[in-house]
């Protein structure tokens, strides 16, 4: 079996039945021009494409792109995805002339003769999959938020014995704001714990960082570069670990379980993190008025209350200790206006001179109102300015398309699945405890 390295989150296995391209995203910008990769190559996508399976491990953008489907001419390659709820990215996959095979949880699907993949959900929407062929496991952790000592003993009692291990090795989200690089040093401190544990509980025998080739590419974020985890520092914990670092850069071609040299690679991604500094960074695009604004937070509501009862949503915000669904303050920095969103009383000028909970340019809030994932992609392009409380206010009104997105929804019916409204809160409290810790705005 060989293991050829694409880019970020995509590798090609191959083996004598099959090439399995995982997550093709080889340019663009990603996140609502958010996010760009650090290197790219114009031989990616042919390469990519010459596929007869394509693997996605969940619907963010660097890791499903649209126009990456929209436009390879490979349409006999089937599509690998894990069975959701919703099916709404096998739909569109199939709507673009795809077959897909949407695999369910702890399936062993047979891809070729003697060879099988597994998928596992895990959180909200990732998921990582685990290849088995040759005598060799190959296990694809991706961006997955596998790091507590229980849930990789639980991985590694279920899937057994791993040769190499494919992970993320720095973070890929808001992690405070302009003046919180202490939180953002934190979360690298934690991604290379998080890596650690992994070996440590799971032992391959290899281990490839990937998923993280990437920085934070408009003006509006580019700060959040200041403490990415680089590849040297992966490296010293893959060998204290005794696992044998295997570092590639695009289009690299390892025979697994053979020697590999990362020197050229690790010299290749030195330069690339170096330049970061250089790299072009995007510009706001448009500004959107005010009065557009108030059209599409009507839009925003009335899609809202038509999946989630707004009568629960005005009971969750008298709750004590919940705080959802509570008013806050934006300010519209391109506009130089602030406004009050309410989901009960809609979008509403109030005076410039008061402190804002919450700061970003017009275009970013009228994405959040335009798409369901609106907020999901804000959270990770972290173009957008909060304090600690300011973040916990906002995250309390527009996570809900975080529910909305997986198929569920402020009802009674939620009380069947209070378990996944319960993690919501408490990841987001823990988020917040560790904002708080190192913002001193508070």
């Amino acid at each position: 079996m060989k293991i050829q390295f694409l880019n970020h989150a995509s590798v090609k296995l191959i083996t004598a039945h099959a090439r399995i391209t995982s997550d093709p995203w080889y340019s663009g910008a990603a996140f609502n021009n958010g996010w760009d990769l650090i290197r790219s190559d114009n031989d990616l996508f042919a390469i990519g494409s010459d596929a007869t399976h394509f693997w996605l491990s969940h619907e963010h953008p660097d890791h499903f792109s649209i126009e990456f489907f929209r436009t390879t001419p490979n349409r006999a390659a089937r599509v690998l995805f894990q069975n959701t709820h919703d099916h709404r990215v096998a739909s569109y996959l199939r709507s673009q002339g795809f077959a897909v095979d949407e695999i369910s949880e702890g399936q062993d699907l047979v891809v070729a003769p003697g060879e099988t993949i597994r998928v596992g959900r895990c959180s909200f929407y990732d998921s990582w999959n685990l290849f088995q062929a040759e005598g060799l496991s190959i296990l694809n952790l991706n961006d997955c938020p596998l790091n507590t000592d229980h849930d990789l003993q639980r991985l590694k009692s279920e899937i057994g014995a791993v040769d190499v291990l494919l992970t993320q090795f720095s973070y890929a989200a808001w992690k405070g704001g302009r003046d919180n690089k202490q939180l953002r040093q934190a979360a690298a401190r934690e991604k290379l714990a998080t890596v650690r544990r992994q070996i440590e509980h799971l032992k391959p025998k290899f281990v490839i960082p990937f998923a993280s080739f990437v920085y934070f590419s408009h003006v509006e974020n580019f700060y959040l570069n200041d403490s990415l985890n680089e590849i040297p520092a992966v490296v010293d914990i893959i060998k204290a670990c005794g696992s044998a670092p295997v570092i590639m850069k695009p289009k690299d071609i390892w025979t697994v379980g053979t020697p590999w040299c990362s020197s050229d690679a690790i010299a290749f991604w030195r330069e690339g993190y170096a330049s970061i500094g250089t790299l072009p960074r995007r510009e706001l695009t448009k500004s959107v008025e005010l009065s557009q604004l108030v059209d599409h937070c009507r839009l925003y509501q009335r899609r809202t209350f038509q999946k989630n009862s707004k009568w629960l949503m005005r009971v969750a915000s008298m709750v004590p200790g919940v705080g959802a669904f509570q008013p806050f303050l934006i300010k519209l920095t391109d506009l130089r206006k602030t406004v009050r969103f309410s989901f009960f009383d809609g979008l509403q000028e109030v005076s410039a001179n008061v402190v804002a909970d919450v700061e970003m340019a017009s275009e970013n809030l009228a994405f959040v109102f335009l798409n369901e994932f609106g907020y999901d992609t804000l959270a990770v392009n972290g173009r957008f300015e909060a304090s600690t409380f300011g973040f916990g206010r906002m995250t309390k009104n527009f996570g809900i398309g975080w529910l909305n997105a997986l198929g569920l929804s402020i009802s009674p019916s939620l009380l069947v699945k209070a378990d996944v409204a319960f993690l919501l809160l408490h990841q987001l409290r823990l988020l917040l405890a560790k904002i708080e810790k190192f913002d001193g705005s508070k």
